[in-house]
């Protein structure tokens, strides 16, 4: 196995470095995918309670409903660009407390549901 690899070292380097790197890139997005898979499929961050260090993101992932539901349920305008804003700024910026988005989100989610069932 030893002398492959030498073998290629010194015949095919170019190919053995890129292997090499591909390699790498391929376990790093396995890696990501995978603790992706077990972080969102663990019943303690599905349906979390709302917390003010939460972004939209992390709120539609966790209650699996899309940005275009959860954005009326926090106050976001679509044609703006997403922004990684925290649900405390979100509430301070409208007024509301982490409780009234935590209805609303929850409202938009039973409909959401609602409409998937149907």
């Amino acid at each position: 196995m030893l002398s492959r690899i030498r073998f290629l070292w010194a015949h095919h380097r170019a190919a053995l470095g890129a292997f090499v790197a591909l390699v790498c890139f391929a376990c790093y997005f396995a890696f990501k995918a995978i603790a992706a898979a077990v972080y969102w499929n663990d019943p303690r961050h599905q349906d979390q309670p709302l917390a003010g260090w939460m972004t939209p993101r992390y709120v539609a992932q966790s209650y699996e409903i899309p940005p275009d539901v959860l954005g009326p349920a926090l106050f976001l305008d679509p044609s703006q660009q997403p922004r990684r804003l925290r649900l405390e700024d979100i509430a301070a910026a409208n007024g509301v407390t982490l409780d009234t988005l935590q209805q609303r989100v929850a409202e938009a989610t039973a409909a959401f549901r609602a409409n998937l069932d149907d």
